[in-house]
Parts: C-alpha cells; structure tokens; sequence
C-alpha cells in the first residue's frame, strides 16, 4: 500500500512539474496557462505535507547520470542558441525590431566601420548619448555586409557563451567535478531559462551591455585566479561598454574587502577605480562630448520616491534565488553597486525586470549564487528540508518562482512568426530595390534605423 502510494506521489508530482514546464516552453494556450497544472497539483502536494510525508525528495544522483546530464546540457544549449537565432530572424521578417536599440547602435557601429565616430539619428558624437568605445569590435562584421543582424548575433553569442563561463568557475570552485556539473546546469538553467531578470535582459533589443555578462563572469574567475593581466583587459572592456559599468570593479571590490583580509587594498583600488570611472564617465566625458548640453540618456536621481515599488524589485530580484545573496551578503554584496543604480534612479522601467537594466546585476546575483553553493554541505540541507515546515517552505518557493516566469523561447517564437501580410511588403520592398542601382544606393529610414550620414543628404 505505501509502495503504490509513493508511486502516485511520484507520478503526480513529475506530471504537474513536467506539464507547467511544457506548457510554459512551448507558450501553449497564452502567457500564463502552465500554472494551471501546478494549482491542481498543490492541494495534493498540501495535503501530503499536513499528513507528514514529503512533498519533495533529494537523493544524490550517481556520477553517470550526472554526466549524463552535463551532455545534454551541452546538446541543449546548442539547440536553444540556434531557436534564439531563429527568433532573431522571424522578428526581421515580421518588422518587430525597433530603431531603440537595434537601429540606433547598428547605425553607430556601421559609421565606425567608414571611420567616423558618429550618431546619424540626432547628429552627434556617439559618446554625447552614451560611453560605447568597445563596441568598435564588431565594425570589422559591417565591412562583410552592412546590417543589423550582426548586433543581435552578437548578443546571443554573448548570451550564450555565460554557462561557459560558469563551468570553469564552477570547476574553481569546486574540487569535485560532479558537484561543479550541477551547480553549473542549475545556475545556467536559471540564466537562460527561468530567472527573469536575465531572460529579459535577452529577450531586449539591443544594449552595448549586453556584450558584458560573459566579460563579467570571467573576470571574477581570473580575479579569483589573481590572473592580473587578463583581469586588467576584461576590466577595461566592461568600462568601454557603457558609462555605468564602473559598478563591476566597484561590486568586486566590496567582495574583496568582506571576503579576505589578503586582498582587502586590492578591494579598495577596485572600489576607488569603479566610483572614478562611473562619476567621470557620467559627469565628465559624456558632458563633454555633447557640448554641455543637458542628458537625454542619464536618469535623474530619487533616493526616496515610491519606495514600495523598489522593495518589490528587490523582492522579485532576490525570491527566485531564494535570498542567498543577501543571507550571505559577503558574497552578495558584489552585485549591491549594479541595483543600487537601479534603485536609486528616478526611471521606474529601471526596475520593471522587463528591459535590459538586470543584465549586469542579474550577471553577478547568479555568480554569488553560485559561489555561495560551493561553500555549502548539500547533504545537509537535503536532510533539513525533508521535514514539514521547510517543504511548506520550499513548495511556497516553487509557486511563488514560477508565478514570476519570463517569457519562454517557445513563446518568443511564437510571438515573432510572420503573417502573410509581413511577406507581402517585403516582396514590395524588393520591387522597389529593383528600381535603383546597387552602386547609387537608397536609403529609407524605418524602424530598423538609418545606415547613411544625414548630413550629406
């Protein structure tokens, strides 16, 4: 009877878990549907708990499944970057990217690739708007073909090179390789799929931020390694992607001075080097670049307006990470300077975990994360949490997490399919190339941007 019992216990529980997570991926019946399965599944899951019995069990998996596991993470994240491709194409042919971001920037770096600094929408330095030196390296793409599309390539890549970076300072961290395997899936997982202030962050146009989440991951790893050189070259990337991004020397450096005395002047440098950066970068050279004139691009201040809403940005940044980085804030306090700067800015997007301004703190929140699972005795808490209030604990977790899902790949795709309108009007765009000599050129300004200087038009 108890066999037949834990059986169905099993069943029910793997079919509700695996149906939400189907629905969810393949984005069936709209945008919240797959919770539907996981309301019919609480009351069982409560009444097991009220009972005494265990609504989750751990036991430690074997070293081949393990590995098992870590290839088709490989095999999995290949196909899941080939889907982000394909999503970026869909979103060409049905006209959904938008001048802001993908326009703007991929008409900077094409001027970069003729040899000019400069901004054709409003006629400006680029640096007037916003400190993007780095992104000078994807010119040399525009001189293959000028067009956008090497931007958002671009941004998968990015994307999809963090659980790379992940692996190896996971391996650093851990001395067994089975343990680095799993933390390595699950904070990838979490990256890539369920944590939603990255996957907004990917789902977003374009940001020259967007190049710096492997850059970020990395360089932790070689700070850890105190592999100096290295460090110092990622370091000078990162602060030539955007002006804010003196926050990540300056989170690197709190870690240092809570985490080890040895390090603790090298903590401060890193903290000096980040507060200079960002205040001179804001204040100084974009002021410069844009004759003085007041900032389109920088959000005011505002310590201390609507406060509940910033407790419900941290609340929704930190509860799907099960609070670890403030319960180990020596760790956590790396990504502290990345949503301070959301906190404190006046722009309520800032904190909606809908645009591209979790990218850098959602980088370093998965990092300590990561970080603070290396340091823990898992057989441990897989004890502690078999008991009846912690499985009350655990089951509000899985509810509440899944209530703040972001978009799946599935749904993206599914969202981005062309019509048979969309084809229609890139078949009368082509008629209308058709009349021009490639050599003469045309240019029409869309929503895709311009890639001509407007000053000799």
């Amino acid at each position: 009877m108890n066999s037949t019992l834990k059986f169905s216990y099993h069943l029910g529980t793997i079919i509700a878990l695996s149906g939400a997570a189907l629905i969810w991926f393949l984005g069936i019946g709209g945008r919240d549907l797959y919770i539907l399965p996981l309301i019919c599944w609480l009351p069982f899951a409560g009444w097991r708990v009220w009972k005494g019995k265990s609504v989750f069990t751990f036991n430690r998996p074997s070293e081949r499944s393990i590995n098992q596991a870590f290839v088709y993470g490989k095999w999995a994240l290949g196909i899941f970057f080939l889907l982000c491709c394909l999503r970026a194409t869909l979103r060409y042919l049905s006209f959904q990217w938008n001048i802001w971001d993908v326009g703007v920037f991929s008409n900077v770096i094409y001027n970069m690739s003729q040899g000019e600094l400069w901004w054709s929408h409003y006629e400006v330095h680029p640096w007037a708007d916003h400190f993007t030196p780095s992104i000078s390296i994807l010119a040399p793409f525009f001189w293959i073909y000028p067009h956008f599309i090497w931007v958002v390539l671009a941004k998968i890549l990015s994307y999809t090179l963090v659980p790379f970076g992940f692996w190896q300072l996971a391996k650093y961290q851990n001395q067994k390789v089975e343990r680095a395997i799993v933390l390595t899936l699950l904070v990838s997982s979490a990256w890539l799929l369920w944590y939603k202030p990255t996957v907004s962050s990917l789902w977003y146009e374009w940001q020259p931020s967007c190049l710096a989440p492997p850059v970020i991951v990395f360089c932790f790893l070689w700070l850890e390694k105190k592999e100096w050189f290295k460090f110092s070259l990622g370091l000078l990337f990162l602060l030539g992607l955007k002006e804010h991004m003196g926050i990540v020397p300056l989170g690197f450096g709190c870690y240092l001075v809570l985490q080890r005395k040895e390090q603790f002047w090298t903590g401060i440098v890193l903290i000096v080097l980040g507060l200079t950066t960002l205040f001179t970068i804001t204040y100084g050279v974009m002021p410069f670049f844009r004759g003085n004139q007041p900032s389109w691009s920088v959000p005011a201040l505002d310590l201390w307006g609507n406060i509940p809403g910033k407790i419900t940005y941290s609340w929704k940044l930190l509860f799907p990470l099960a609070f670890l980085p403030l319960l180990y804030f020596r760790i956590g306090i790396m990504a502290g300077p990345a949503i301070g700067v959301n906190l404190i800015a006046a722009r309520e997007t800032m904190r909606s975990n809908s645009y591209h301004y979790d990218d850098v703190a959602g980088t370093l929140l998965l990092i300590a994360v990561l970080v603070v699972l290396s340091t823990q005795d898992w057989q441990k808490y897989w004890k502690i949490i078999t008991n009846k209030p912690q499985q009350i604990l655990l089951m509000a977790w899985l509810i509440g997490t899944s209530s703040l899902m972001p978009s799946s790949i599935g749904q993206e795709i599914k969202s981005a399919w062309p019509t048979a309108k969309h084809f229609e009007i890139h078949q009368e765009l082509s008629e209308v190339k058709k009349q021009y000599p490639l050599d003469e050129g045309v240019a029409v300004q869309s929503s895709l941007g311009v890639h001509f200087q407007q000053r000799e038009v």
